[in-house]
């Protein structure tokens, strides 16, 4: 009898081990821990970068847990502006710092660690102008320069034309008069006249500008200083008052490009790079704001005190 060879299988798994002798596969070897863990950590990782379009974190504070930093929810979801630099923002003017990080500013307010009424805000603005005002001033005299009153600097007429009482520099005169008497309207109306007489009339239109100016009307006068500076284009003192009127007017890349002119027209004209700094600091670039400071070093030009110490300059 004829003996069946023996089955070291035991008659259960194939010689290959992929299937045992009833067709079943087998049992799948296990995985290893990273392989386990991978899917549950890219699923943890998204959370966690979604979580964070819902928060900002704010550092350089003291929360009110103790913790070095501050989590505030956003008031709507993003990225942007996720970390807070409480220090940062503090540090620059109120306006530079809700022009260059508006979510910030909001998040420091609504976290408590920045005053949020309409009142704070106002004040911080009103400090603000009058430190640049004042630092304007300080300039001014450090040049020698002081503001001259308005009514000083209205331009007169030209005597050889007293004999017509009609003409362009008559009826500038007539302006200048009414303006110094307070009479504005009548002022506006005889400029308005010379300058119909003669359009190229620089006179009267810089007088006009200058009434414009005393009653609040600073569009106006800025047309009028551009139309003289189209007639006499390397006029310094244009450009200068223009780009002040255009500060007025928040205009403030318009006044960067006149105040750029005048330095180039003259590179030792101090008031120009001093009034661009202002902007410049305004805005919170104070990297551009120490370029023009050093300018009005070279120069020879001193600058207020107050200024460098708020641009923590030496």
């Amino acid at each position: 009898m004829t003996v069946p060879p023996s089955n070291e299988n035991d008659g259960r798994t194939s010689p290959t081990g992929d299937k045992d002798v009833s067709g079943k596969p087998n049992a799948k070897p296990r995985k290893k821990w990273y392989e386990r863990t991978s899917v549950t950590l890219c699923v943890a990782a998204a959370l966690v970068v979604i979580g964070l379009g819902f928060i900002h974190v704010i550092t350089g504070v003291t929360s009110s847990s103790g913790l070095p930093y501050d989590i505030v929810l956003r008031e709507s979801f993003g990225y942007r502006e996720m970390l807070v630099s409480a220090r940062k923002i503090q540090s620059l003017p109120y306006s530079a710092a809700k022009l260059k990080h508006p979510l910030g500013v909001r998040a420091l307010q609504r976290s408590g660690h920045l005053p949020s009424d309409v009142g704070f805000e106002a004040s911080m603005m009103a400090r603000q102008q009058e430190d640049l005002d004042q630092w304007q001033a300080e300039f001014q005299e450090a040049l020698g320069r002081p503001e001259a009153c308005w009514q000083d600097r209205l331009r007169g007429a030209d005597p050889r034309s007293e004999g017509d009482p009609e003409s362009a520099p008559a009826c500038n005169q007539r302006g200048i008069d009414f303006a110094r008497q307070g009479d504005f309207q009548a002022a506006l109306a005889e400029f308005t006249r010379a300058i119909r007489r003669n359009p190229t009339y620089g006179e009267a239109l810089h007088n006009r500008a200058l009434v414009c100016i005393t009653i609040g009307n600073v569009g106006q006068a800025a047309e009028d200083i551009g139309t003289v500076i189209e007639i006499r284009p390397e006029w310094i003192e244009g450009y200068l008052r223009r780009g002040r009127l255009y500060v007025k007017m928040s205009e403030h890349d318009k006044a960067i490009a006149d105040f750029t002119t005048a330095v180039q027209i003259d590179p030792r004209c101090a008031e120009a790079y001093f009034r661009r700094g202002l902007i410049h600091y305004v805005r919170g670039d104070r990297e551009k704001t120490l370029e023009d400071v050093g300018r009005l070093r070279s120069l020879g030009v001193s600058v207020p005190e107050g200024f460098l110490q708020a641009l923590g300059s030496p």
